[in-house]
């Protein structure tokens, strides 16, 4: 409940991103437009376009999560940018690596599966990648190991709310198969760990729902913000020690 109520105090004094949070599909659509006859140097330069906007949206969501106010003006926009630009990229040629390695597997017939099974594992172990970004000391490699070492300490605690959420959006949007309940984590890993997947799902709403829709995405990610401060630091740890001392008192 504490980080609930503490969610909507910092949902309400950050306010301003909602209004900037519609550029950033903009920005990318135009990168794209620009970039796509360019062959693979065009692919790199959309790539540091994606970097730029998440460590944009990145350093908003820090100053909401860690600050005791939130400023919002052009100069602080700029700086946001490339605030977190580099320990993007760094993060995003990990997934290159990663995507680069297992392309031949892909292949096989059993690519399906083995497809399905990587997009499990980094929608479980790299779900915190967002919040170590703007909250954690570590970059690259050493940064994932960092995320599925959280994950797995706080699985159910972190999961759990996060795959709620994302069971919400995806059945507002018709995209949940309900056959295959596995397809929760992997979706909702893929919308809250990168801008291309919070587009999507943008895209799959109708025009006059997406403002009300950057609400809840922007109040989900300040949630998991202050989620991940509390389990990084004991804080919800040790009320939940507390809370079971007096269950059995």
């Amino acid at each position: 409940m504490q980080v609930a109520a503490e969610t909507g105090r910092r949902a309400v004094k950050s306010w301003p991103a909602l209004l900037v949070l519609p550029a950033y599909p903009l920005l990318l659509y135009v990168a794209r437009l620009l970039t796509a006859s360019v062959g693979f140097l065009g692919s790199i330069l959309f790539s540091f376009v994606v970097a730029a906007c998440w460590s944009s949206y990145l350093e908003l969501i820090s100053q909401a999560v860690t600050s005791s106010r939130f400023r919002l003006d052009w100069s602080e926009l700029k700086r946001s940018f490339v605030a977190h630009l580099w320990d993007v990229v760094s993060v995003l040629f990990v997934f290159w690596i990663i995507g680069m390695l297992s392309a031949p597997l892909l292949t096989t017939s059993r690519g399906p599966a083995i497809s399905a099974i990587i997009g499990f594992a980094i929608a479980f172990f790299f779900n915190a990648v967002p919040e170590l970004l703007y909250q954690g000391n570590s970059r690259s490699f050493a940064l994932l190991a960092d995320s599925a070492r959280f994950i797995t300490e706080h699985p159910v605690v972190w999961l759990l709310p996060n795959v709620l959420l994302a069971a919400l959006l995806l059945g507002s949007t018709g995209g949940f198969d309900v056959t295959h309940p596995v397809e929760i984590l992997i979706a909702f890993g893929s919308i809250f760990s990168s801008p291309m997947g919070i587009i999507a799902v943008l895209m799959s709403f109708p025009l006059w729902a997406i403002p009300l829709v950057l609400v809840v995405l922007h109040t989900a990610m300040i949630f998991r913000g202050v989620l991940f401060r509390e389990l990084a630091s004991g804080g919800a740890s040790a009320r939940m020690r507390a809370f079971r001392g007096g269950m059995r008192d």
